[in-house]
């Protein structure tokens, strides 16, 4: 159904300071109650200035993938107010570890990204920045603009009161054939700015290896994605964690 590829790498300015990588993803195929595929994209990255913002970051992703297994389970039918159960779901176990290791919530303070593609439609949301990137008949577009809001060196979090405003979600009833999330380390390199488009040769020559690559030997990109994102290239345009996943749909 699909071939799927992701990693993390630590960020220059982390490694500095002692830390470690506050970013999380998770790229896999969900089967709802028949057997139908979903391809689900989870990013988060935790908040440098949050102590626990990795756990945050990762308990994102999996509370997020359980409660989309546990949607598709039940019923194929994408809405605002389910994806707004999911946030809910987050929050909760977000706000549970926090008073019971007598932290606060903005102490896990973490952006998050998700996709979920079906054959013939798709939900996406997020909150902060980062960027999900779509492609349809060879054509890119950013399904969401980074939201780094009002101020300079800023963003919206899952643990923020306002949270579920600074929520965007869209449900599209269309097939697509690839997809690349990231997280606001990758922003510099992946995105035009000026024109508010994907950058294409950022994506397209990783794309097209995954494309080419056997399905059963996909694996070992993920050891090579993680080298391309820790390269001096990529480190010379950002001293941030930097997350990619990239996915294709088998032909």
């Amino acid at each position: 159904m699909w071939k799927t590829v992701h990693a993390s790498v630590i960020g220059t300015s982390h490694v500095g300071f002692g830390s470690e990588c506050q970013d999380e993803s998770i790229a896999d195929v969900l089967l709802d109650a028949n057997d139908e595929g979903y391809l689900v994209c989870l990013v988060a990255d935790g908040a440098g200035s949050a102590t626990k913002g990795g756990r945050g970051a990762e308990l994102a992703c999996i509370t997020a993938m359980t409660s989309i297994e546990q949607s598709l389970r039940t019923s194929s039918l994408f809405t605002t107010d389910l994806v707004t159960g999911w946030i809910e779901n987050i929050r909760q176990a977000i706000f549970s570890e926090a008073e019971a290791t007598e932290l606060t919530g903005r102490d896990y303070a973490c952006t998050l990204l998700g996709a979920v593609i079906a054959p013939n439609n798709a939900v996406f949301f997020q909150i902060g920045d980062g960027a999900i990137v779509v492609s349809k008949n060879k054509m890119q577009g950013v399904v969401f603009w980074p939201d780094s809001g009002p101020y300079a060196n800023m963003t919206y979090f899952v643990t923020d009161t306002d949270a579920l405003t600074n929520l965007d979600v869209i449900i599209i009833n269309t097939s697509f054939d690839e997809i690349a999330v990231l997280s606001d380390g990758l922003q510099r390199l992946a995105l035009l700015f000026d024109r508010q488009i994907p950058h294409v040769p950022f994506f397209d020559p990783m794309l097209s290896v995954l494309r080419q690559q056997p399905t059963d030997q996909v694996e070992c990109l993920e050891s090579q994605l993680a080298i391309f994102l820790g390269s001096a290239q990529v480190n010379e345009r950002t001293d941030d964690d930097k997350t990619l996943i990239l996915a294709t749909r088998l032909s």
